[in-house]
């Protein structure tokens, strides 16, 4: 098994968010390319994610890199994305979930659930596209608020702070 290098992902972690704090546009157009960017992570979309979020950006005039961004982040946690729909919908309608763990997840078996949800309204797939839909709404308030508040209030501090470094060294 190979060994995982902490400091390259450190390392690139870091590089990602200086690009993103150095993108040019307004905090409104990164908040909603990161909210955008993250909404089809919610539902399987096969690999079709970071497309979805490049065109739902340009259709709402987003940052195209933040939505990427955003849809990269949902896509390393698809798997946790879709038990929330599970335990969410189940709630909501009051039922014993399908799915209870995350290692149960299949994403196979959610596409399924995705499409009979939309035929027929009493299954699983119904109680994961109701899920889907309020984890949709509440991710969607929390992200862009998040991401609004941070770059409003530390981006320019922040890229002071990395540009002093860069001429001391």
């Amino acid at each position: 098994m190979e060994r995982i290098n902490w400091m390259k992902i450190k390392r690139k972690l870091k590089y990602s968010l200086l690009r993103l704090f150095r993108l040019k546009g307004s905090p409104h157009q990164i908040a909603a390319g990161m909210t955008i960017g993250f909404l089809p992570n919610w539902f399987p979309t096969f690999g079709l994610g970071p497309v979805l979020s490049v065109a739902l950006a340009r259709l709402i005039k987003a940052n195209l890199f933040a939505a990427v961004f955003g849809g990269l982040i949902g896509t390393l946690i698809w798997p946790f994305l879709f038990l929330l729909n599970y335990k969410v919908g189940s709630l909501l309608l009051s039922q014993r979930p399908k799915i209870d763990e995350i290692k149960e997840v299949d994403y196979i078996e959610a596409l399924n659930h995705t499409v009979d949800g939309f035929e027929n309204f009493r299954n699983g797939g119904y109680m994961f596209l109701m899920g889907a839909a309020v984890n949709i709404l509440v991710s969607s308030i929390v992200i862009y608020i998040a991401v609004y508040w941070i770059f409003k209030r530390y981006r320019v501090g922040l890229l002071n702070k990395v540009r002093f470094n860069d001429k001391r060294m």
